[in-house]
């Protein structure tokens, strides 16, 4: 028999965590973002002034559903736990249990009370969930519309990195492999290290070159916002403790000059974050070093590389695919 709950108070939230990703990873929908990693995390940092929602399903005492949800409080509004700094958001139901996605969003229709307006923003177009959620908004009498917020590239890895490099555009290969014989002519030593776990010290030397980057061209950055560089020099070291994390830098003569951060769940590495130092401007090692990254993907016998939202052009350059977010939207224009 299925049975729903909300949990309204982080203790509750904390004890969903035996459940959280054996319950994610049976799904088709979430990725790194739905982690309970990511979004308990994020709940400590950005809850107050907000009022949890946490739909849970049980069937026959086990935990078969979670729609991480909350209430603005002060707008009467309805999102998303993560929403702002995930990419992706989606609740958490095994494939094909469109029952228990009904059971979650009819137990969050029963705390309409508490709320006014919804704003459920980044739900990947191709879940599975999404029409049910919409169709339970709608049969309640709750009209939202859909919007589309954004593309975000994705690149399957079907092929063998040797096999897949000449696919690419030779003036891409080409820029590529001339930035690195300009390296060497000039001198420039560059040490790549894999890192899956960061500590203080090196989110320290992340934030100084972001820093260095913002003042070269004004590139925004979340480890330059101060609730959101909390918030990540948290998560991070704890995704890092469980094989979440892939971390790629280049160093030149031991000082960090670009990286990668990027985050693994079920064998897709999503890449979040890249920056560059300007001093080495000219030498694209930017990207050089997601170059090397997406090279180890291959080496590692991942399945996906996801550029993640955002349709910048260095992306398109390694793929033509990609998958569209969307939004559901009441009225009020969330």
């Amino acid at each position: 028999m299925l049975e729903t709950a909300v949990i309204r108070d982080s203790v509750g939230f904390e004890q969903l965590e035996p459940h959280w990703n054996h319950l994610l990873e049976r799904g088709t929908a979430g990725g790194c973002h739905s982690t309970f990693e990511w979004l308990s995390t994020w709940w400590r940092h950005f809850g107050v002034g907000r009022q949890l929602l946490l739909a849970v399903a049980s069937e026959d005492s086990v935990v078969v559903g979670i729609a991480p949800m909350y209430v603005d409080t002060q707008r009467r509004s309805l999102h998303f736990i993560g929403q702002g700094l995930s990419d992706y958001a989606d609740v958490l139901v095994p494939e094909g249990r469109t029952d228990i996605v009904r059971a979650l969003i009819e137990s969050v229709l029963g705390e309409r009370s508490s709320w006014d307006a919804v704003g459920l923003e980044e739900l990947p177009q191709a879940s599975p969930n999404l029409a049910v959620i919409a169709a339970c908004f709608a049969e309640a009498g709750v009209a939202l519309s859909e919007h589309v917020t954004v593309k975000c590239p994705y690149l399957p890895i079907t092929a063998t990195w040797e096999e897949f490099w000449p696919s690419l555009g030779k003036s891409f290969r080409h820029d590529r492999h001339n930035k690195m014989n300009r390296c060497r002519r000039d001198g420039l030593e560059l040490d790549y290290n894999d890192r899956r776990t960061v500590d203080s010290a090196l989110l320290d030397e992340v934030v100084a070159l972001s820093d260095r980057r913002r003042s070269f061209d004004t590139h925004r950055s979340p480890f330059l916002c101060h609730p959101d560089q909390e918030f990540l020099r948290d998560v991070l070291p704890l995704m890092g403790s469980r094989n979440q994390l892939r971390f790629g830098e280049l160093r030149v003569e031991g000082r960090l000059a670009a990286f990668v951060l990027a985050y693994h769940w079920r064998g897709t590495v999503y890449d979040w974050n890249t920056q560059y130092d300007p001093d080495y401007y000219a030498y694209s090692l930017g990207r050089i070093v997601l170059a090397t990254v997406v090279k180890q993907t291959f080496r590692e016998g991942c399945h996906e590389f996801d550029f993640m939202r955002g349709e910048e052009d260095y992306k398109f350059q390694w793929t033509s695919l990609s998958r569209t977010n969307t939004a559901l939207r009441t009225a009020s224009g969330l």
